[in-house]
Formats: C-alpha cells, structure tokens, sequence
C-alpha cells in the first residue's frame, strides 16, 4: 500500500469509506489486509441496506441457521444468489411411492416423515446433511390400545419444541415422543377419521390436533409418564385443516375450510378460558386456509388455496397485506425469518416462490428436480429455509438447494417472466 492513506486512522478512513458505493468497498477490501478488516469490522456502519433471507436479526430464525454469517457483504453475496436463482440443487431419497412429507429444520438436524416413520438426519457443511440417518423413529401402539405394536398410519404432520416430538397420524392418532429417552412415547386412541396438523403449546403441556372430522382436540400433557389427556373437543362445523400455538400468549389458532354459514378462515382460541377470542374471515372468498405462522403476539400469516399469502393483524382483525401467486395456484405451506423474507410452496410443478413482504413482487421462484434431473409435477408439502439452504419435501424425494457457493454457476432467474405482473 503506497501514499498517504496508509498513515490515515481507522476513524478517518471509516469516514472515508461511506462515500463508496457496496460494490466499490467489496473491491476495496481485496487491496490490502487493514482495509479488509475495517470493511469487515465496521460493515454494519458502511452498509445501511438490509437484505432479504440473510438477516439473522431474529433469535428463531438463528435457531435454523446452519451458520452465522459474518458480514454484511457476505450477506449481499448471498442475497444475490437468492434473488437471481444462483444454487445447487441436489435431490436425495427418492422412491416410487408418492407420500405427503413434511420436514422441520433446526441448526444442527433436518427432520423428515415419510409414510409411518420420522427420520433424523445430521447437518454437515460439505454434503448438506449426512445421507444416513441418526435414528428413525416409528410410532407405536401402547399395550393398554386397542392396537397394540408399530404403527401403520402415515405420519400426516409432526412438531418439536423442548425435546417432544408431537405428530399427527392418518388413522386420526395423535402421537407423542420423548426425545431425551426414546422408550418413553405415547399414541393417543385413534379415531375413524384423519390428524391434519398438531402443535404443542411453548410450555410444552398442552397438545392441540385438527382433526378432519370438522372439530380440533386439545389434550393435556404429561411427561413422566408420557400420557395425554383429552381436555376439550371444538366442533368447528368445518374442517381443521392446521393448527399453530402462539408463543407469547396463550392462544390457539386454528386455519379451517371455510365452509358452512360463518365461513371462518381462521379462529383465535384461547386456551385457558375455552373461548373464542377472534373469527377471521374474508367478504368475498371463501378460502381453506392450508398453513398458519405467528409474526409476533399481533400478527399472522397464512396461506390456502385461493393463491395468496396474507398478513393478518389480530389488533384490527383485518389482513392488512396480501401477495397473489402469479400463476394462481394454491399455496401448501411457508416459511419465515421474521424479518422480511416469506417462502410458499405451491400446489403445482415443485414450485416454491420467495417474497420480499416491502414490495409487491415475487424475488424469485425456484422449480424442484427429481434425482433424475427432470422437472416434477408434485406439490411442496413442507419447506424450510436458513440463509443458505432451502429444503423442500416434494411427494417422492427430498430437494435441497445451496445458495452459498462462489464462482460461475448457472443463472435461474424465473421471474422474469413475470415483468409485467404489477
């Protein structure tokens, strides 16, 4: 490094620097190790934008987060791989039989059920996560049901929170797992009907289901020794198609099919008085809402089959933002950083599209593969995203993106076909 500005403090050069554009300061940093480490150390000061999918702002989206990110340039590195469809896709596990999956991310594991088992799958950096699984689970009838043995049923939706596992079965089940000891579990009486969705409540002692028989079910319970209690039966008149507790306060909400004369699309139930607190509903549609998110004590998302991702906010029971598929197809689930990004999986052509919740259009859309290599025609039935990988469950394979490579790699910049959409 040669003149003057060698001799400059590190205030001064900060000073300096604000005048540069991004792309001039990721070329600075390349000329000399003292401006590297003050464009490193001092990034959030010289870059005021704010990215989409590689915020880490929020202690849940860390929680899925295979990595820190260390810099805001790496951050915009990655953004732009987001944005304009740079990845890797690889596609894992395929088999003949078409199943409906779903998949739960965490930091260090990947979470994945087909037909009647759960698999656990190890995190690692170089290959995604380790093809063989740590342990698979299966769920099993206690001697004191009338089925006795391991389960048959699919395993339909399934959640963790403070090491239990909770899934619904297709027999109507409701299925409970300690995962500290794996001996200890719990399958409740199976009805003649369908478990569509479960959750678990954040103090872990309450298991609500929604149930296809037109009703959702709420069950205390018991860790030691693993059991579940029914503590109340809400006949809705309608399908409960998910279920989602909040973590802040002690509420339920339960997405349903919109039918009969109320045409509810989601109810606010409160837990601890038995009540309904709110009924959401939309004047002109009637739309089965698929997927619920909690955005805070306040606010919603939620996703069916009338094409759109709406914001729901609980203070004026109105959706005050809503985003319309652009090729109106029905939306199975999402997925959120809690900062700005929301992820959907669509009904048709393994397709999953990014939204920035600032502006009105899709960033990009992104097609799943099958381990052939050819497009596939399946549903996304479950996703999850960190800032580098976005993992997707499609009915016969598993598909996983990496966004984080370096170097030339092919460009899938889809949504330019959709320039003239307003």
């Amino acid at each position: 490094m040669s003149g003057c500005f060698d001799v400059f403090s590190t205030e001064l050069l900060i000073y300096i620097f604000n005048y540069l554009e991004i792309n001039e300061l990721s070329r600075l940093r390349l000329t000399c190790r003292r401006f590297r480490d003050i464009i490193n150390a001092w990034d959030n000061v010289l870059i005021k934008t704010t990215t989409i999918v590689t915020n880490q702002n929020n202690d849940k989206f860390l929680t899925r987060c295979f990595s820190k990110i260390p810099t805001k340039l790496e951050k915009l590195r990655l953004q732009n791989n987001w944005k304009y469809g740079i990845y890797n896709e690889k596609s894992l596990f395929y088999v003949r039989k078409k199943y409906m999956p779903c998949l739960k991310l965490q930091k260090d594991y990947l979470w994945f059920s087909r037909g009647s088992k759960i698999f656990n799958y190890k995190r690692d950096k170089n290959n995604i996560i380790v093809t063989k699984p740590n342990f698979v689970l299966t769920p099993q009838y206690r001697q004191s049901c009338v089925n006795v043995g391991f389960s048959s049923a699919d395993v339909t939706k399934f959640t963790l929170r403070n090491n239990i596992l909770v899934g619904g079965l297709s027999d109507g089940g409701v299925y409970v797992q300690n995962l500290v000891d794996r001996n200890e579990y719990y399958i409740d009486k199976a009805e003649n009907t369908f478990t569509c969705s479960v959750d678990i409540s954040p103090d872990s002692l309450v298991v609500a289901s929604g149930m296809r028989n037109d009703c959702f079910k709420m069950f205390s319970l018991q860790q030691d020794p693993l059991e579940l209690t029914l503590i109340h039966t809400h006949n809705l008149g309608q399908r409960a198609w998910c279920v989602s507790f909040s973590d802040d306060s002690p509420i339920l909400a339960c997405g349903t099919s919109a039918g009969g004369p109320t045409r509810k699309s989601i109810l606010l139930f409160d837990t601890e008085r038995y009540t309904e607190v709110l009924n959401l509903k939309l004047v002109q549609f009637i739309s089965a809402t698929f997927y619920i998110k909690w955005d805070g004590p306040h606010g919603i998302w939620s996703c069916g089959n009338d094409s759109h991702l709406r914001r729901w906010d609980l203070r004026t029971g109105k959706c005050e933002q809503k985003f319309h598929d652009a090729f109106g197809a029905g939306l199975y689930c999402l997925d959120y950083d809690y900062c700005n990004s929301v992820m959907v999986g669509t009904y048709l052509h393994g397709r999953a599209a990014l939204w920035d919740i600032r502006t009105k259009r899709c960033v990009q859309l992104y097609f799943m593969r099958t381990c052939k290599g050819s497009t596939l025609n399946s549903p996304i039935y479950s996703l999850s995203f960190d800032s580098e990988y976005l993992f997707a469950a499609v009915d016969q394979n598993l598909n996983i993106m990496d966004f984080s490579g370096y170097g030339r790699q092919p460009m899938r910049d889809y949504v330019k076909m959709l320039c003239w959409v307003d």
